[in-house]
């Protein structure tokens, strides 16, 4: 018997999609910012392979076989995620999380689905990655769809450009070629993922959750700082962006006080970013 979606849920769910765009179109100012609160959700995926799957596909298809383990066969092994909420004048954002979840003790369905109810509770922020278009969302596709699961209204338009989300690669490279998050961050001078892209995976298999843990936290905090520049810059919000640095090590900090990378790598830059202000305020110490 199939299962049917209550036709209440998808037009309560409708109802609160279309009373934010209209709450955006009258909040927006002719000079394109906004006098009322906004919100980004950004967070970011670790993946680990269905090995065991993927050579049953390979061994069925034999020489037509796609020999790289591409997206169908990624399944979540970490999420991690947080919420910057920015209001007309103020000089930091408002901040939840960020959460961390790992396949230590969860599994894809209980990880996605917490990622999926934060969105799903707060319909107005933007769903925002680096490179998620590439292939986390795809990945939460056939997660939901494997699972049972009811995507956020942010996932569900297929449109790169969906206004529910900000893919910051995208945004940022536009025509450009498309960069890594730690090219970037390099560049800029944002620290950025404590374990090399190609290692990852395999902490993922061997079981190595606190490395897992500290590089999803990782990609969250270093997107986030791209983000808020990213945003300023656009003229899309307005903020004190050393304070905002601060915010975010503080909220990290007080969230995960064992993460390596906040203790010895994000906390003390963003100690010294606020140095660079020369302004006074709160002062990070590397942990002994």
């Amino acid at each position: 018997m199939t299962n049917i979606v209550p036709l209440g849920g998808e037009l309560e769910r409708l109802s609160r999609k279309l009373e934010h765009e209209a709450q955006m179109f009258l909040a927006r100012k002719r000079d394109g910012r906004f006098d009322t609160a906004r919100r980004w959700l950004i967070f970011d995926l670790e993946f680990v392979f269905d090995r065991s799957r993927h050579k049953g596909y390979t061994k069925s298809e034999g020489k037509d076989a796609e020999l790289s383990i591409r997206w169908p066969f990624h399944q979540v092994a970490a999420v991690s995620w947080m919420t910057l909420e920015f209001v007309a004048d103020g000089a930091v954002p408002a901040i939840a999380g960020p959460f961390v979840l790992t396949a230590e003790n969860a599994d894809e369905r209980d990880m996605v689905t917490a990622l999926f109810d934060a969105l799903e509770q707060d319909p107005g922020a933007v769903a925002t990655t680096w490179g998620g278009e590439a292939r986390d969302l795809a990945v939460l596709r056939r997660a939901a769809a494997t699972h049972g699961l009811v995507l956020p209204h942010q996932l569900i338009d297929g449109s790169p450009h969906a206004r529910e989300r900000l893919d910051l690669c995208r945004a940022s490279c536009v025509q450009a070629s498309s960069v890594h998050l730690p090219e970037l961050a390099a560049a800029v001078g944002v620290p950025s993922k404590p374990t090399p892209s190609e290692d990852i995976g395999k902490h993922c298999e061997a079981g190595n959750w606190a490395t897992v843990r500290d590089q999803v936290l990782a990609d969250v905090l270093t997107t986030a700082v791209l983000t808020v520049r990213h945003l300023a810059a656009h003229r899309q919000i307005e903020c004190h962006q050393p304070d905002t640095l601060v915010a975010i090590a503080d909220a990290a900090g007080a969230a995960l006080p064992n993460s390596e990378f906040i203790r010895r790598t994000f906390a003390p830059w963003v100690r010294g970013k606020k140095a660079e202000s020369g302004l006074r305020g709160k002062v990070y110490r590397a942990a002994a």
